[in-house]
């Protein structure tokens, strides 16, 4: 790093393409001194000079040159979810005047934002960022349980340089807990299409009643009961929920599955058994039933295709995407929602089995109550 705050791979990247200094001098018009000073980081190259490098070292110019990463920032931490209080790892995103963290699970695979270096008995902490502010500023934060979710932040990053999605795997009440309380810039919600409720609209105004919100349709799915293969056990309904010895897959409360489950036991007049293995999402459910450790559970129909089993649809539902409209007047959030309509993404998920996106990219807008 140099004293200017900013630090570049160029001994490296030289190195790499096995040229000497007086050659690479040589190339890009300049003396051997000015490429020792570049390296040695008493020098800042100018723009011309740069890209000349970059263009004799076959690489990009961001690959070699970059402005240092902060020393270190103060964060709001977001409250785990219950029995997950993660690491230090954490992800980083800028919500209006305050950064926002989230801790990353202890054994995630997916890259950190920064690394908590001290924190009190209050909400704020500090934070290394693994790498600079302006970069971390291009993070949206979406909280929600689709699957597809993951997708659509892959997307996102490979079609935009000023935006990324970093996706915080939630059920509909954390969710939507985030994001009224400011900690996340989108919430995930899936409703049935027969939501005693007044559906996504109502929930997005109950979360945030001061604020105008859009609603965006990411895809519809059929959530129902998902068990092994050929139906062993002749499940047909929700009132097989209450059955005896069944070994049922619990979710925890305020998630999507857990609502439903509790809505069909009262229907058929118990309550769901409380004994039965915990699942922490859609896919988990699946794959308890798939290893023998349950006998059945509420999830998308995705998730049972994806293992190999059987599903017993219950009811059809939408996953809507919920932000503040405001959020949308510059980068990063708008490229969330030009995602919804990118070709590529639709034609991804045409493939994938379980959703429909004919809806997806639909727009709502909700007015503060």
């Amino acid at each position: 790093m140099s004293r200017h705050g900013f630090e570049n791979q160029l001994k490296r990247r030289r190195k790499e393409a096995r040229l000497s200094q007086t050659a690479l001098a040589a190339q890009v018009g300049v003396s051997r001194q000015a490429i020792l000073a570049i390296e040695a980081g008493r020098n800042v190259p100018s723009t011309r000079l740069a890209l000349r490098i970059a263009y004799s070292l076959g690489c990009g110019i961001e690959e070699i040159f970059r402005l240092a990463a902060d020393s270190g920032i103060t964060a709001r931490l977001a409250p785990p979810t219950h029995g997950d209080t993660g690491g230090p790892r954490v992800a980083l995103a800028r919500i209006g005047d305050r950064w926002i963290a989230h801790r990353l699970p202890a054994h995630a695979n997916s890259a950190a934002d920064g690394i908590i270096t001290s924190e009190s008995n209050g909400t704020d902490v500090m934070v290394r960022p693994l790498g600079t502010t302006a970069q971390l500023r291009r993070n949206v934060l979406v909280a929600g349980c689709a699957p597809l979710l993951g997708a659509l932040a892959n997307r996102v990053d490979r079609r935009f340089r000023d935006a990324r999605v970093t996706w915080l795997p939630a059920g509909n009440r954390r969710a939507m807990e985030l994001l009224g309380a400011g900690l996340v810039h989108v919430a995930g919600l899936h409703l049935s299409s027969d939501d005693p409720d007044g559906g996504a609209a109502a929930a997005a105004r109950r979360a945030l009643p001061d604020r105008r919100l859009l609603v965006a349709n990411l895809t519809r799915w059929r959530q129902g009961l998902v068990v092994r293969g050929g139906n062993p056990l002749g499940i047909e309904g929700g009132a097989d929920l209450l059955r005896e010895g069944l070994r049922v897959v619990r979710r925890e409360p305020g998630s999507g599955a857990h609502d439903l489950a509790a809505r069909l036991a009262g229907e058929a007049g118990g309550q769901v058994p409380d004994s039965g293995p915990l699942a922490a999402n859609h896919r988990d459910v699946a794959r308890l039933v798939h290893w023998g450790a349950a006998d059945v559970g509420i999830a998308i129909e995705s998730a049972a295709l994806a293992e190999g089993l059987d599903f017993v649809p219950l009811t059809e539902e939408r996953f809507d995407l919920v932000l503040p409209a405001d959020s949308t007047a510059q980068p990063p959030v708008p490229r969330l929602l030009e995602t919804l309509d990118d070709p590529d993404f639709r034609a991804e998920m045409e493939h994938l089995p379980g959703y429909d996106g004919s809806l997806s990219g639909q727009v709502t807008t909700v007015e503060a109550a």
